[in-house]
């Protein structure tokens, strides 16, 4: 079977750093590696500075204009992009786009008005165009069908990379003794309160850890950070910001749990992650994260506060159990593979390409 010639669109990469563009650049070292694939990667290029400069240009000129011309150049079967930046216009090749979520029409109330603007625009824009949409799981793709009534579906599960293992140092850099670990851009979806009110309720009862916060600001965040600072043990919380993947490793390593209460997720890659380190998670039972998890996670309802607080505190208390979560989320975790990623990917694009 000749190899195909896929082109991925890359831009994402300079705009996020978060999971959408960590998942693409593993997905695309992935790519490079196999035979089957001859890959073409295309990004925005150009020598036009400044973020609100490169968006308009990125609007008015790449997707519209200089991406279609690069791929009709490039004589591709496939056209993948990973992230809502997708061309404007029809391309010479089957379109393949990645959905992470609906969020914009689910709950536009978590997300920046342009942000809602952006990804309906995209969706419906583009939806209609795409040979076949991948996304990374049975709960997103449900929603696809449900609200755009697409048949053209693909669950390719994110993978876990090597990184994240039980192997190796664990820690944050001035904290001392245990300490909890909560994950993810500090915005209203990730319900960061919920996992401060139940290490509030340990830390009450005579847990000695403190909370390390590893995200970076996001929209709407002022009264997280808040609540943050104000609360009685603000002396023991860690705002970390965004962090690089060593430190997360770290961070995850030597955490005792980690809190996970984000009330929407199209996936759930902390919580893999965690795993993957050997930590137990205690998660919230929504959208995709139970699908993510499965019988490797403590779940609580998301927004209950109390229900975590008391999962927490039972899972701290109890080292048999930790024991048991650890030993289970390695397992799950090793069933998340980059490699089993691409070669669905892969069966993807040729599916396209027919």
């Amino acid at each position: 079977m000749s190899p195909l010639r896929v082109g991925l669109e890359l831009t994402v990469l300079e705009l996020d750093r978060g999971g959408i563009a960590r998942s693409a650049r593993r997905l695309a070292d992935e790519l490079a590696a196999r035979e089957d694939v001859e890959l073409v990667p295309f990004a925005q290029r150009g020598a036009v500075r400044g973020r609100v400069a490169r968006g308009v240009a990125r609007e008015l000129a790449w997707l519209p204009f200089e991406l279609p011309r690069r791929v009709r150049r490039s004589h591709l079967d496939v056209l993948h992009c990973p992230s809502p930046l997708v061309p404007a216009r029809p391309v010479a090749a089957a379109l393949v786009v990645t959905v992470h979520d609906v969020l914009a029409w689910a709950h536009p109330e978590w997300m920046g008005r342009e942000n809602v603007l952006q990804h309906r625009l995209v969706l419906q824009r583009v939806l209609p165009r795409a040979a076949i949409v991948l996304t990374s799981s049975q709960f997103t793709a449900g929603e696809l069908r449900e609200r755009f009534g697409l048949e053209r579906v693909a669950v390719v599960p994110l993978g876990v990379d090597a990184a994240f293992s039980p192997d190796g140092d664990g820690g944050v850099d001035g904290v001392e003794g245990p300490y909890l670990v909560a994950v993810g851009t500090l915005q209203p979806r990730k319900d960061l309160e919920t996992a401060l009110l139940a290490f509030e309720h340990c830390a009450a009862a005579g847990a000695p850890h403190a909370l390390v916060v590893a995200g970076a600001r996001g929209w709407h965040d002022e009264a997280t950070v808040a609540r943050l600072l104000a609360s009685p043990f603000a002396r023991r919380i860690h705002l970390l910001g965004h962090v690089g993947e060593d430190a997360l490793v770290r961070a995850l390593r030597g955490a005792d749990a980690l809190l996970f209460p984000s009330r929407h997720e199209g996936f759930g890659l902390p919580p893999l992650e965690a795993m993957a380190c050997g930590t137990p998670v205690v998660a919230v039972r929504a959208t995709a994260v139970p699908e993510v998890v499965g019988d490797a996670a403590v779940l609580a309802e998301p927004g209950d506060a109390e229900g975590f607080a008391v999962a927490l505190e039972a899972l701290l208390a109890d080292r048999a159990r930790r024991g048991e979560l650890r030993e289970r989320g390695l397992r799950r975790a090793a069933q998340f593979t980059w490699e089993r990623s691409a070669e669905l990917t892969v069966a993807a694009y040729r599916e396209a390409a027919r």
